[in-house]
């Protein structure tokens, strides 16, 4: 790389150089290049604008520019990815470098990025990243035979698999949140997500409303679902998010959901993940929505698309690691 390129932290005092860079050379009407509480929200909180920059030290002209997204203060820490774009510049490679740089083991645990362009995985690779899909489950609302938002071809029946039945706890509150559920437990889970992240991310997102269920075993809250309802066509669904937790805990929530789905009039429930048991799933009555299957369950909302899409992914972890559809910024407005 020459000498006068550097990679370096943005500076808390560079959301608009950053924005203007986005505007320029990602989209002039990208919400991220026109919007600095949605920007300050996802990227600059806790004193940190989370972005690193590749610039000219002589001409300060940038190059290119990352942004990642923290899930916990603790350093080496695990990260997502958000925005990485790199313009033509006079060094070989300049954008592996900058992801490169962005997740040094000294500052990084986990890197994972939710959402990667399938065009870049032969970067990735470059960078030992390992390249997989989110796979999509979901279940349908036993009570509904007309699907406006879905489009079912294949009308599958949910059967109860065992005698298990484990409720959901509705956690309101961040205090309620930390009362009943115990992150810390869950350090070697990657990637590992802190309370500060969650109360940031869930409970005080500028835009959504995400509900918190935790899943109740044997008198103690063993895991926690995270999700939101989306609406279109007059009709809503609800979208799990996230998961924390013990993933065996989802095996009793069969009944659970059979409740929640009738209670609140969902079309369906879905759920974007990698790294979960699929016996988990679908013993809660969950199926998988492969290529083999007739059915459609929209991912885009804003605007809404009635089509299947995959999400693509890829992180540095070689073993067990975790993905959702809430990780990075896959769960972003595209609109305040």
């Amino acid at each position: 790389m020459q000498d006068n390129i550097i990679i370096r932290q943005a500076g808390m005092n560079e959301i608009e150089k950053v924005m203007l860079f986005l505007r320029e050379h990602w989209g002039k009407d990208h919400i991220m290049a026109n919007s600095k509480e949605l920007m300050c929200y996802e990227h600059a909180w806790n004193g940190e604008f989370t972005f690193m920059i590749a610039e000219d030290s002589i001409t300060q002209k940038i190059y290119g520019v990352y942004g990642y997204i923290p899930y916990s203060k603790e350093v080496p820490r695990d990260m997502g990815g958000g925005i990485w774009k790199v313009i033509q510049n006079p060094c070989f490679l300049l954008g592996v470098e900058l992801f490169k740089y962005v997740q040094d083991p000294s500052r990084c645990r986990m890197f994972a990025d939710c959402g990667a362009n399938p065009k870049t995985i032969g970067h990735r690779k470059l960078i030992g990243h390992v390249n997989q899909n989110l796979e999509q489950y979901y279940r349908l609302n036993s009570t509904i035979s007309t699907f406006a938002i879905a489009v079912i071809k294949d009308r599958k029946i949910s059967r109860k698999r065992n005698g298990t039945a484990y409720p959901f706890l509705d956690l309101k509150t961040m205090d309620l949140f930390r009362r009943y559920f115990d992150v810390t437990q869950y350090r070697d889970v990657m990637p590992y997500k802190d309370n500060d992240y969650i109360e940031h991310r869930y409970y005080k997102h500028i835009k959504y409303h995400y509900k918190v269920m935790g899943i109740v075993r044997n008198d103690k809250v063993d895991a926690v679902v995270i999700g939101r309802v989306f609406r279109a066509n007059g009709k809503k669904v609800f979208r799990i998010i996230d998961f924390l937790g013990d993933e065996d805990a989802f095996v009793g929530t069969f009944d659970a959901w059979e409740i929640f789905l009738n209670e609140g009039g969902y079309e369906y429930v879905d759920f974007y993940e990698y790294g979960l048991n699929p016996e988990n799933l679908t013993s809660a009555g969950f199926f998988l929505r492969d290529e083999d299957d007739a059915n459609i369950i929209p991912n885009y909302f804003e605007p809404f698309e009635q089509r299947n899409i995959e999400i693509h992914i890829s992180t540095n972890i070689q073993d067990k690691f975790r993905m959702f559809k809430g990780d990075g910024d896959q769960d972003r407005p595209n609109s305040l």
